[in-house]
């Protein structure tokens, strides 16, 4: 069962591990900048960027108006993205800078991806902390930049046809720092949700509709969360993210999404006292969480075989909503083990062999009393046969709860 303690944890190592990481980091580039690499664990990767910097804000950020170190790096990272080009051009090789850095700054500067996550993570820092305003504004610009008629985002500047990640990146990051968004604009993503092709996309769009939504149907969220479940069932067990590739100015470029990270979230929020306190959302986040805190981190191999730093920052949001939202009174707590409990005892093989056993011991005991009463009618079997049609039920629902449960 997932616990406060387990989502602490795992927070601690996440901090531990992004602070190794800005380290690294802070030797390569002048004193009064600061920015953070792709990979935890890969410190001679020597690229920098803004998912890396923005996951490094976002965790930091709490921190900031309570620790005067934390601040300073804040302002220095926050630094970085204000002034990206002029602290690139100051660290690397000029030929270094010229043929590869120098058009990646000016590509990123405008891409709804990247600016909106640092737009996110600037919703968690403290207004006192130097160049807040500043870097909010650029992001705030990119955005208005992609905006699309009659509604959505595009991947950039450039224009284009709405992109619902994009849309969904852009409404997440105008929300959360209280900053107005078109009403068409969440429509076009409430029927991307409901219908949308690509259902990974959707995954990270619902997490965006259950927590900011302003005009929020909570039943038809529901829906759109069981039927998305129910189709990626198969995949939720294992260790699973998606690649959403788009192409700016003939270069491509592309956009992890960790959609069961996204699905928890989701659920913790939509159904906080009965699926999120199931067996397979807890099991799921608990192997989360205790890939987090062992030696070896989590990853997702098939996306390589390094740390990523902005999913280090995907985990940490959703442990802080979880610790924010599902575990903040203590009730909550007696329904999360009573009904895990029940489950895992519902989906135990010794449940199933009892059952099963039962189930021979009615019949055959239906059946010699049926045979050694004198003048026996069929109709006698009858409450004998409605015990065993439940029974038959029972270890039906049973073998669903088991197999929902391995489906791995």
């Amino acid at each position: 069962m997932l616990t406060r303690q387990m989502l602490k944890d795992a927070q601690s190592e996440i901090e531990r591990r992004i602070e190794l990481r800005l380290r690294e980091e802070a030797g390569r580039l002048p004193d009064h900048a600061l920015a953070s690499g792709q990979y935890l664990d890969h410190p001679d990767y020597k690229q920098r960027g803004l998912y890396g910097t923005a996951a490094t804000i976002h965790i930091f950020a709490r921190h900031a108006t309570t620790d005067p170190v934390v601040k300073d790096r804040i302002s220095k990272l926050l630094y970085y993205v204000v002034n990206r080009g002029q602290v690139e051009k100051a660290s690397v090789r000029g030929v270094v800078y010229r043929d590869l850095v120098a058009r990646r700054v000016r590509l990123q500067k405008s891409d709804v991806f990247r600016m909106a996550d640092i737009g996110f993570a600037i919703s968690q820092v403290s207004p006192v902390v130097p160049l807040r305003s500043e870097a909010l504004t650029l992001v705030h610009q990119a955005l208005e930049a992609a905006r699309t008629e009659p509604a959505g985002y595009a991947v950039g500047s450039e224009g284009g046809s709405p992109n619902p990640l994009a849309t969904a990146h852009a409404l997440r990051c105008l929300a959360a720092n209280n900053l107005p968004a078109r009403p068409e604009d969440w429509r076009y993503l409430r029927e991307y949700v409901s219908g949308g092709s690509d259902i990974y996309v959707r995954c990270f769009a619902l997490s965006v509709l259950a927590t900011y939504d302003p005009e929020l149907e909570r039943r038809e969220l529901q829906l759109c969360w069981k039927e998305m479940f129910s189709a990626l069932a198969g995949e939720f067990g294992g260790q699973s993210e998606a690649n959403h590739e788009y192409t700016r100015y003939g270069a491509q470029d592309y956009v992890r999404v960790p959609w069961q990270l996204y699905l928890i979230q989701s659920c913790a929020r939509l159904f906080p006292l009965t699926r999120f306190v199931g067996f397979s959302v807890q099991r799921k986040m608990m192997d989360v969480a205790q890939q987090i805190s062992a030696p070896d981190g989590f990853k997702y191999e098939a996306s390589g075989g390094h740390l990523s730093t902005r999913t280090y920052a995907c985990v940490w949001q959703a442990i802080d909503e979880i610790l924010t939202f599902n575990f903040r009174q203590p009730l909550p707590r007696v329904f999360v083990r009573t009904v895990s409990g029940a489950t895992r005892v519902f989906s135990s093989q010794l449940f199933g062999v009892l059952t099963y056993m039962i189930l021979v011991a009615v019949a055959v005991g239906s059946l010699i009393e049926w045979l050694n009463t004198p003048g026996h009618s069929y109709g006698e079997l009858a409450p004998n046969l409605l015990v065993e049609v439940m029974l038959v039920i029972v270890a039906g629902l049973r073998h669903q709860v088991r197999r929902r449960g391995h489906r791995r």
